[in-house]
């Protein structure tokens, strides 16, 4: 049975990770770098000691990452201030079921704690989460379980009584690897062929998720 479930932010929880795209592409160009959809396509929730290196293999040794990253978060957190961020589709359902069925439900996300929480707030989501662990909560970010693991255990749970809920493969190995049951919800990309035997389900948004749980549900 499934007591716990632990969202992805960006891209999940929160219609973001455009927003993050477009930085990336436009901070990069600041410094004098083209970056191809691919590439960032790549780094989705990667944390920076795995990120860095991707980049300078791609960029060569004068990619100055994390000048290039403070400027992407700067870009990001001035078009949030004034455009603000919007939920996405199907979460209010989907904390109704749970708070029935009283599956325990939280946050596992690349970005900082704290930044977290006020992204949440913005979207409407401020105190919906019994934990959120944020990306300077563990030593090691995704795609290394570190952060699932922490939220499993915020939860007082078992790995496998939790499903976590990820658009990205870095995030998929993450809870996959924790020895979460993995769903995926897709936002900019689909499912790659190679991550299916990783999967539990794919949902097209998350109040389809609910189906996924009653089947596993003991009635």
């Amino acid at each position: 049975m499934i007591h716990g479930l632990i969202f992805d932010m960006d891209g999940v929880l929160l219609d973001s990770e455009k927003i993050y795209f477009q930085c990336w592409k436009q901070s990069a160009k600041e410094f004098g770098f083209e970056m191809q959809d691919e590439t960032i396509f790549a780094v989705r929730s990667c944390c920076s000691k795995y990120a860095e290196p991707y980049f300078k293999r791609l960029f060569g040794e004068d990619f100055c990452y994390y000048d290039v990253r403070e400027r992407r978060r700067e870009l990001v957190t001035q078009y949030i201030e004034k455009n603000g961020v919007q939920q996405k589709v199907g979460i209010f359902p989907l904390i109704r079921f749970c708070q029935e069925q009283n599956i325990q439900v939280a946050v596992a996300t690349a970005t900082s704690h704290e930044l977290a929480e006020i992204r949440l707030q913005m979207a409407g989501l401020g105190g919906v989460f019994s934990k959120i662990i944020g990306g300077d909560d563990v030593t090691c970010g995704k795609p290394a379980p570190d952060i699932y693991q922490k939220a499993v255990s915020e939860l007082g749970l078992e790995p496998k009584e939790c499903a976590a809920v990820e658009d990205s493969p870095n995030g998929i190995i993450s809870a996959f690897s924790a020895g979460c049951s993995v769903i995926m919800v897709p936002d900019m990309t689909p499912p790659e062929t190679c991550f299916h035997p990783l999967l539990w389900g794919v949902a097209s948004n998350l109040e389809k998720i609910i189906p996924l749980l009653l089947e596993n549900k003991e009635l």
